[in-house]
């Protein structure tokens, strides 16, 4: 998308966060206007062992990354895209709220917490699975987006490959789920 671009949150019922990005779609289509749209929701994958599945090994699916919460990538400005979307937002039964930052205008998500974002999807819109190991108390991830990263993590559950991460959002800290294999603990 070109510069500049804005993130819009949606705050959602948890579970609708397809539906919801179904109904921006058309909404989108029906803009009579110049600019770009992108509605989508964060990802991330993580470690599926369902009984049928042992013959083919490590699967990993994708979840919602931040459930409750539907992204909108666009290039129109907070002024423009309230008027354009404001009777939507309200009239919607699985939208609850648009988030907003701090007071003012501006409701988009600030540029340093959006690039942020943009680091740990890659531009894929989805967080991969990290690898790393464990020495002592000390976790260090040799692949994935949470390479460098360590100082995220707030909570490892080896056997069922996950860690909790906080993510710094709207001035505060969101708790997410993203897959990392600890392949070694010494």
């Amino acid at each position: 998308m070109q510069e500049p671009y804005f993130w819009y949150v949606f705050y959602v019922r948890t579970g609708s966060e397809r539906r919801v990005i179904e109904e921006l779609t058309r909404t989108v289509s029906n803009v009579d206007a110049p600019y770009e749209f992108d509605p989508f929701c964060p990802e991330s994958e993580f470690y599926y062992r369902g009984s049928r599945d042992k013959q083919a090994g490590k699967q990993y699916r994708r979840r919602p990354l931040f459930p409750g919460y539907v992204f909108m990538e666009t290039t129109m400005p907070s002024r423009e895209f309230l008027t354009a979307f404001g009777s939507y937002i309200y009239s919607s039964h699985d939208i609850i709220r648009l988030l907003k930052p701090g007071s003012g205008d501006n409701i988009a998500l600030p540029k340093d917490e959006r690039e942020r974002m943009e680091f740990l999807l890659k531009g894929k819109r989805c967080v991969e699975r990290s690898v790393g190991y464990i020495v002592g108390d000390k976790v260090t991830v040799t692949d994935g987006p949470m390479r460098g990263r360590e100082g995220m993590i707030s909570y490892i559950n080896r056997h069922n490959r996950y860690a909790d991460i906080e993510v710094d959002m709207f001035g505060g800290k969101i708790k997410a789920r993203i897959a990392l294999e600890i392949v070694e603990r010494s």
